[in-house]
């Protein structure tokens, strides 16, 4: 294929980093921060929003003259809105070269070839890839932890989710290779995997559950904790529930997405629980872990939703106290059940959602200060990442609850595990100090 330079931007989820770090490997060459001196510009899409997907189409119209001024500049567009959109892309974007859905990763390479070989504009957006988890992800030299991939694609069919369209099926990884990549990810000075999936939870491979999955790796020596995103309600086992608390390794927290306080709402996103169920499965894990801090997903303003259906999810934060939340507004995604009641009179008005999502997050902020004063005065194991973004003076860390801890220190404690004694409770983070 020849070397590239690759510029790439990743817009969306720890899936998109994931790929994004995959196609860094898939290609032959260097990476770049400069779309200037590169040959080869990527952006990789999110399409869960409508705004995240005007956000990265319009991203790619910044790089319409440096293909104006280089003709043998290739730009293509990858992930979710790549396999949304397909070939309507190339007819929008004459300056594009290449349309790359998330499955696709693994054909990159000739892509590229075909392309300097043929000026060919491909689209390639099949779900059957049979290469599917071939390319292993680049990791970034010192960097402590990393991502590791379980599964691709979802069967759950939420009526406000588009995730089924734009990555297909729910495709289950081996096991022999998701510990295959974790050793290999240790071996580069990584301390601590999250585990990624659209519903993680539900990972099942021969006979294996994804409470065997955490054992497994519970045994691997050098690895130091295991963090797992995002799980579904329906899918939170007794088994499961065993393992994350047996294994010292994983770390006590979860994010567990509601989406709705409310029955009636949740019956109409087709979520297949009740709040009932929810917050049983709630009481499970804290009767196991009584320490286990839960954070979620919530959607306002879905079609249907009265202040009545609201005022339940608010209730429902408060019951369970959540550690913080991905709040957002509903957005119609083409093709799903939620479009078509969002173009009914279901449909909730702009202003009343933007109303309903500041009440929910100012109570958030509530919740989640309130959580971190509790921990003043207390002691935290802390696994240094790295510098703070906000002091090159301070080390930042999290703890098992993923609760970021900032704190003075030296170079040398990064990728250590630490105590810190926390003397400051802020609205997203803890301050404190390493003792002995």
């Amino acid at each position: 294929m020849g070397k590239n330079t690759l510029y790439i931007e990743t817009y969306g989820c720890q899936m998109n980093e994931y790929d994004s770090d995959r196609i860094i490997n898939a290609i032959d060459g260097e990476t770049t921060n400069d779309p200037k001196k590169a040959d080869l510009i990527i952006i990789n899409t999110c399409a869960i929003r409508e705004k995240a997907d005007q956000k990265a189409l319009s991203s790619l119209g910044r790089f319409k003259h440096l293909k104006s001024n280089n003709p043998d500049l290739i730009v293509g567009i990858s992930g979710c809105v790549a396999q949304l959109y397909g070939e309507k892309l190339l007819k929008r974007m004459p300056y594009l070269d290449f349309v790359l859905g998330p499955r696709a990763i693994p054909k990159l390479p000739e892509l590229i070839t075909e392309i300097k070989q043929k000026r060919s504009r491909p689209v390639e957006t099949s779900f059957d890839i049979e290469e599917l988890f071939e390319i292993v992800p680049y990791h970034e030299e010192g960097k402590i932890t990393a991502f590791v991939s379980v599964q691709q694609g979802c069967n759950k069919k939420c009526a406000y989710c588009i995730v089924p369209t734009v990555r297909g099926a729910e495709v289950n990884r081996p096991l022999e290779d998701i510990i295959r990549e974790t050793v290999y990810l240790l071996s580069k000075g990584v301390k601590e995997i999250t585990l990624i999936g659209q519903t993680v939870n539900s990972w099942k491979y021969e006979g294996y559950k994804f409470a065997d999955l955490l054992r497994a790796l519970g045994e691997i020596d050098t690895l130091e904790r295991i963090r797992f995103t995002t799980s579904y309600p329906r899918d939170i086992t007794k088994k499961m529930v065993e393992a994350m608390a047996d294994v010292d390794k994983v770390c006590h927290h979860l994010h567990l997405p509601v989406q709705s306080g409310s029955d009636k709402v949740l019956k109409l996103m087709n979520r297949t629980y009740t709040t009932k169920w929810y917050l049983e499965s709630i009481a499970k894990l804290k009767e196991a872990m009584p320490d286990i801090a839960i954070s979620t997903d919530i959607i306002v303003g879905f079609p249907g939703e009265t202040e009545d259906d609201f005022e339940e999810t608010l209730a429902l934060m408060n019951e369970v106290e959540f550690e913080s939340s991905y709040s957002f507004k509903y957005s119609p995604r083409p093709g799903t059940v939620g479009e078509e009641l969002y173009n009914s009179s279901e449909k909730i008005e702009d202003d009343v959602a933007s109303e309903r999502l500041s009440r929910l997050q100012n109570l958030q902020k509530e919740l989640t200060q309130s959580k971190n004063n509790e921990r003043i005065g207390e002691s935290e194991r802390v696994l240094v990442e790295d510098f703070s973004k906000n002091d090159p003076d301070f080390l930042m860390g999290r703890t098992t609850h993923n609760r970021i801890v900032n704190f003075a220190g030296k170079k040398d404690l990064i990728g250590k595990l630490v105590n810190v004694k926390i003397n400051e409770g802020l609205a997203n983070s803890l301050r404190g100090e390493v003792f002995n």
